[in-house]
Protein backbone atom coordinates (compact mmCIF):
# COMPACT_ATOMS: atom_id res chain seq x y z
CA UNK A 1 0.00 0.00 0.00
CA UNK A 2 2.37 2.36 0.94
CA UNK A 3 4.25 2.07 -2.55
CA UNK A 4 0.91 2.41 -4.45
CA UNK A 5 0.60 5.93 -2.71
CA UNK A 6 3.62 7.34 -3.39
CA UNK A 7 3.42 6.69 -7.10
CA UNK A 8 -0.25 8.11 -7.11
CA UNK A 9 1.26 11.31 -5.12
CA UNK A 10 4.19 11.35 -7.38
CA UNK A 11 2.16 11.19 -10.60
CA UNK A 12 -0.45 13.84 -9.29
CA UNK A 13 2.62 16.08 -8.29
CA UNK A 14 3.85 16.09 -11.94
CA UNK A 15 0.38 16.54 -13.89
CA UNK A 16 0.30 19.38 -11.49
CA UNK A 17 3.48 21.08 -12.70
CA UNK A 18 2.44 19.95 -16.11
CA UNK A 19 0.02 22.02 -15.51
CA UNK A 20 1.06 24.63 -13.99
CA UNK A 21 3.63 24.84 -16.73
CA UNK A 22 0.96 24.82 -19.80
CA UNK A 23 -1.54 27.51 -18.31
CA UNK A 24 1.77 30.16 -17.57
CA UNK A 25 2.98 28.97 -21.29
CA UNK A 26 -0.52 29.49 -22.66
CA UNK A 27 -0.61 33.12 -20.34
CA UNK A 28 3.02 33.95 -21.94
CA UNK A 29 1.69 33.39 -25.66
CA UNK A 30 -1.23 35.48 -25.28
CA UNK A 31 0.52 38.15 -24.23
CA UNK A 32 2.99 37.46 -27.00
CA UNK A 33 -0.22 37.71 -29.41
CA UNK A 34 -1.35 40.43 -27.80
CA UNK A 35 1.85 42.83 -28.25
CA UNK A 36 2.34 41.61 -32.11
CA UNK A 37 -1.36 42.83 -32.71
CA UNK A 38 -0.72 46.40 -31.51
CA UNK A 39 2.69 46.31 -33.36
CA UNK A 40 0.76 45.67 -36.25
CA UNK A 41 -1.75 48.12 -35.90
CA UNK A 42 0.49 50.58 -35.12
CA UNK A 43 2.12 49.94 -38.45
CA UNK A 44 -1.18 49.62 -40.48
CA UNK A 45 -2.49 52.64 -39.02
CA UNK A 46 0.30 55.22 -38.52
CA UNK A 47 3.24 57.17 -40.21
CA UNK A 48 6.38 55.61 -38.96
CA UNK A 49 9.69 56.64 -40.40
CA UNK A 50 11.71 54.56 -41.96
CA UNK A 51 13.94 54.07 -38.87
CA UNK A 52 11.13 53.19 -36.70
CA UNK A 53 9.62 50.84 -39.03
CA UNK A 54 13.13 48.71 -39.40
CA UNK A 55 13.31 48.55 -35.53
CA UNK A 56 9.57 47.42 -35.15
CA UNK A 57 10.27 45.02 -38.18
CA UNK A 58 13.15 43.62 -36.03
CA UNK A 59 10.78 43.49 -32.83
CA UNK A 60 8.08 42.05 -34.95
CA UNK A 61 10.57 38.59 -36.07
CA UNK A 62 11.71 38.37 -32.43
CA UNK A 63 7.78 38.43 -31.33
CA UNK A 64 7.35 35.59 -34.01
CA UNK A 65 10.16 33.75 -33.40
CA UNK A 66 8.58 33.34 -29.66
CA UNK A 67 5.27 32.92 -30.91
CA UNK A 68 6.27 29.88 -32.40
CA UNK A 69 8.51 28.59 -29.51
CA UNK A 70 5.52 29.17 -27.14
CA UNK A 71 3.29 27.02 -29.84
CA UNK A 72 5.59 24.21 -30.12
CA UNK A 73 6.08 24.10 -26.23
CA UNK A 74 2.28 23.74 -25.45
CA UNK A 75 2.42 20.62 -28.00
CA UNK A 76 5.28 19.01 -26.05
CA UNK A 77 3.37 19.50 -22.98
CA UNK A 78 0.08 18.58 -24.09
CA UNK A 79 1.95 15.78 -25.15
CA UNK A 80 3.30 14.70 -21.52
CA UNK A 81 -0.06 15.35 -20.12
CA UNK A 82 -1.16 12.46 -22.41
Amino acid sequence: MEKSKKSKTVKKTKDNSITVKLTKTKQKQKEVNRVLKLKHEILLKSEVSYLEYIEMRSELERLNALKETFTRRLEKLKQQAK
